[in-house]
């Protein structure tokens, strides 16, 4: 069996009424959409795991190695394999597009100077995005093209995991080409671990897909939505039922 990518013990979020200690774990190529009600404590599992916020309690695992006793250098050699999307795009605004996602390759030394721009321009043609929005300042991005933008550049590293705590848009930057489609395409190719807060509507839910359904901060099931569909919990059954996460 497959090491997992991340795991979580006795994990209790820093949330009032204290929330139930739960555990979970994520394996390569897992793809694991959060859904719940409003303050469920979905956004705040995902800033947890990325190391954000810190939980009352727990321990966390991430590609086979205990974070808690790591020290920095390391920490920041394993949280470098970690994509992270929050609801702020944590874009540059007076840098352009191709500045903000060069970044990342000059910290991360994924590319050699000469090669950034192929690089980039390679990558973001594989995303299906406009190479015309290379040049343009993100301060004159519209809100659908930073959402995407911010994505891009938690993808371009090629994490080991993902970890998306923003609402994913509706709709792609490319015509007739749906969200789903994207991550079947672009993302999952890439054999990363997925935990991502779809939003209403962005996501569709099949038989397979994976849920985690969170509420009053704490999980309560985990599990494929087939999985799911007979369980105890009228609330996990609502979502295991749903079409959209």
């Amino acid at each position: 069996m497959a090491e997992a990518r991340l795991r979580v013990r006795d994990w209790v979020l820093d949330a009032q009424p204290i929330p139930e200690p739960f555990d979970f774990q994520a394996l390569p190529g897992e793809l694991w959409l959060l859904v719940g009600r409003v303050d469920s404590g979905r956004r705040e599992l995902i800033r947890s795991i990325a190391g954000l916020d810190r939980p009352l309690a727990g321990y966390l695992e991430l590609f086979g190695q205990a974070v808690e006793p790591l020290r920095a250098r390391a920490l920041g050699r394993l949280r470098s394999q970690v994509g992270v999307v929050l609801e702020q795009s944590g874009l540059v605004p007076a840098w352009s597009v191709f500045e903000n996602l060069a970044l990342l390759l000059h910290y991360h030394r994924l590319a050699p100077i000469g090669a950034v721009e192929d690089y980039v321009v390679n990558f973001v043609e594989s995303c299906r995005v406009p190479q015309t929005l290379l040049p343009r300042r993100a301060s004159e991005l519209s809100p659908l093209e930073s959402a995407w933008i911010a994505l891009l550049r938690a993808l371009i590293i090629k994490p080991r995991l993902l970890l998306v705590s923003a609402y994913l848009p509706r709709e792609t930057l490319a015509v007739n080409y749906s969200v789903w489609a994207f991550f079947e395409e672009v993302i999952q190719p890439m054999n990363m671990t997925i935990l991502v807060d779809a939003g209403p509507g962005a996501l569709p839910i099949g038989s397979e897909t994976r849920l985690l359904v969170m509420d009053q901060g704490t999980l309560r099931a985990a599990g494929m939505a087939q999985d799911l569909s007979d369980h105890p919990d009228a609330l996990v059954r609502h979502y295991a039922g749903s079409e959209y996460a």
